[in-house]
């Protein structure tokens, strides 16, 4: 019976394991339901600025390890030298867009900010890694396409979607993000956000973006998830030496 015991601890410490190295937790979801053009193909609009999408996460974990999220590069990579995109990840904690309404505090505090990564021509899905950027319920992510105009032929846009599948209930319905986006005019003036939608009409595309945002537990919980693990490995051990 101590030998069976013995094994079956170490089944559950080998089960728990690799969740306290790479378990992750979908806490917001927008990439099932791509808006379409007429054509068939991911809407996108063209930004000369850094534009992105305050979203609500579902209850779980707050610290974002990968973000993936989906644009449309509008160039030629042989006459476009060098276009990059940014990310960047903000607490909306600065002041109101609209003084009425509670919920539209500007993005603020920088909490993190990725490295350039290279602009590809076409439709492209990125999925970038975060070093567990620990997050509030409600968040902006942003990106800025650098190197290109804005213009067509030298440009990119983020691919719209809605409705978000994992999030969090708002009010008047909906779900995990509201209907318009943020758009930032002067890179150096902080209180430079404004809202922007995309029509208010029922068929009119939503200003919301394809994005997927997975987050791990804090510090702490993976240490006593590893411990726990070890412990169950130790006694284990000591059972089916006897």
């Amino acid at each position: 019976m101590q030998a069976i015991n013995g094994r079956l601890a170490r089944l559950v410490a080998l089960a728990f394991l690799p969740a306290a190295v790479s378990c992750a937790d979908v806490v917001y979801d927008n990439t099932q339901h791509t808006t379409l053009d007429a054509k068939g193909n991911g809407m996108f609009y063209r930004f000369s600025h850094e534009y992105g999408d305050d979203i609500n996460l579902a209850p779980g974990y707050r610290e974002v390890s990968r973000m993936t999220f989906e644009y449309f590069g509008d160039f030629d990579p042989s006459k476009v030298a060098n276009a990059s995109l940014t990310l960047r990840v903000y607490a909306n904690d600065g002041v109101r867009a609209l003084s009425n309404v509670t919920t539209s505090q500007m993005p603020s505090t920088l909490l993190w900010e990725s490295d350039k990564t290279p602009l590809l021509p076409g439709y492209s899905i990125v999925s970038l890694d975060l070093p567990n950027v620990t997050v509030p319920d409600r968040f902006t992510w942003s990106v800025q396409f650098n190197g290109v105009t804005g213009a067509v032929g030298n440009s990119a846009g983020l691919i719209l979607a809605d409705p978000a599948t994992i999030g969090a209930p708002l009010a008047n319905g909906r779900f995990g993000s509201y209907w318009d986006a943020w758009v930032k005019s002067d890179p150096n003036k902080a209180d430079s956000w404004s809202l922007i939608n995309f029509g208010v009409g029922a068929n009119d595309p939503k200003a919301n973006f394809y994005v997927r945002v997975e987050a791990v537990p804090e510090p702490g919980v993976w240490t006593l998830l590893a411990c726990g693990a070890g412990l169950l490995l130790a006694a284990g051990r000591r059972r089916s030496s006897r």
